[in-house]
This record gives C-alpha cells, structure tokens and sequence, in this order.
C-alpha cells in the first residue's frame, strides 16, 4: 500500500514540475530575429484560388509543410496548429499556412475534404498546393529545409513570419513546450503591429 501512495505522489510531483517547466520556458525572453525574407510564391488553395506571397504582407503567419496522408506527425501538427487557429480566432492579423508535399495526392478537393474534417471554415487557415518542384524550391531555397525525399521527408517545423514577410523563428511542430513558446511569440508580434499601425 505505502507502495502505491509513493508511486502515486512520484507521478503528481512529476507532472506538475513538466507543467511548470513548460509555463517558466514560454515565459522566457525570446529573441526573434529576422532571418530572411518569405521569397515570390504563388499556389493554389482548397477553395481552387491563387495564394500569393503578397497575403503575407500585414498579417503575423505561422506555416508548416505537411500531406494529408501522412502516418507519422502530420496528424499532430495539424492537431496543434488547429489548437493554434481556435486560439487566435479573434485576432483578425494572425493565419495560418499549411503546404502539402504531396501534390500529386493532395488534390484542391483532397484539401478542401481535410479542411472540413478539421474544422477550417474561414480564410485564416489555407491549405496550399503547387507543381512538386515548386514545392521543393520553396521548401528549399525559401525556407531552408529538407526536400529532397518528399513526401516523407518533410520537416516538422511550425515557421513564424511576421507583417513584413520575414521569417523569424521555426518550432517543433510536435513539441508542447515549443509551441507555449510560439503562443507567446505570436502575441509578442501581433502587439508590435498594432503599434506600428497606431504610428502610421
């Protein structure tokens, strides 16, 4: 029986030292850089209608590759940039980015049934498709990672780009405490914007 009760407050005392760590980690002061400028794009959304990289401009984005038939940790970063879109769902200056790596699969339709099933029901989460080789190129050359084995190669990186169309920050997709993290980022450069908009 004491055997027990020691297991038991072994466990509690070990969640709530994760849960803490996780909240002193967001708090943190996080510098956000600017590493580079989001390059000239133009894709397809679900709903069949160009996407450019001109819609960045004026908004805070948080983008990710991924394809809707992925096994491994595309279901959990879509879970959690979904978490990301219901979160900010008053702040009309944050969207959300995801590009698959399969086009060849992930059909306009095939984007348009995954937005459905995951309850993207404005234009603040559009789901992306392009040629392959675009793909790759942005993927690359724009953003800095992997692409040479799509689809199965895709990184597991949530990336932040702020108003001007730079990159910032990347995160792990999967990783509780990194996305605390960008939570907390995110709203840093929402507040910055609205100064910004007030001066001009």
């Amino acid at each position: 029986m004491n055997k027990s009760y020691l297991y038991i407050f072994l466990c509690v005392l070990l969640m709530g030292i994760g849960a803490s760590w996780v909240i002193n980690t967001a708090n943190e002061s996080h510098d956000m850089p600017i590493i580079k400028k989001v390059p000239n794009f133009n894709f397809i959304n679900q709903n069949g209608e160009s996407f450019s990289d001109n819609h960045l401009k004026g908004k805070i984005t948080v983008l990710d590759f991924f394809f809707t038939n992925c096994p491994g940790p595309c279901p959990i970063m879509t879970y959690n940039m979904k978490s990301l879109y219901d979160d900010f769902s008053k702040s009309k200056e944050v969207q959300f980015i995801s590009i698959t790596v399969d086009p060849k699969n992930d059909t306009v339709e095939v984007l348009k049934n995954y937005a459905k099933i995951n309850g993207i029901n404005d234009e603040r989460w559009q789901l992306l498709t392009s040629d392959l080789n675009n793909i790759k190129s942005l993927k690359r050359e724009g953003f800095m990672l992997f692409a040479d084995e799509l689809p199965q190669g895709h990184a597991i990186k949530f990336i932040l780009i702020d108003d001007d169309q730079n990159i910032r920050k990347y995160f792990d997709g999967t990783d509780e405490a990194s996305l605390a993290i960008l939570k907390k980022d995110i709203s840093n450069l929402v507040k910055e914007l609205k100064i910004n908009e007030k001066r001009t």
